[in-house]
């Protein structure tokens, strides 16, 4: 009966600890998502020109 027990708590254990740095590094890396969402709103959008040769849009050189 002892050993069931033990290893339930140690099963129990793990799974908040698991539980809990998941949780951290979801907070970390959505915190770098907004800083990162921050930067490139930031960033001036480039404007696309279509290459009358090739038909490509590309990024035009002027901002």
């Amino acid at each position: 009966m002892m050993p069931q027990v033990l290893m339930l708590a140690l099963l129990g254990t793990l799974g908040v600890i698991t539980a809990r740095t998941l949780m951290k590094s979801r907070e970390r890396v959505a915190v770098r998502m907004r800083e990162a969402e921050r930067a490139m709103a930031k960033r001036p959008m480039a404007t696309l020109v279509q290459d009358p040769v090739t038909g490509i849009y590309r990024p035009s050189d002027r901002f």
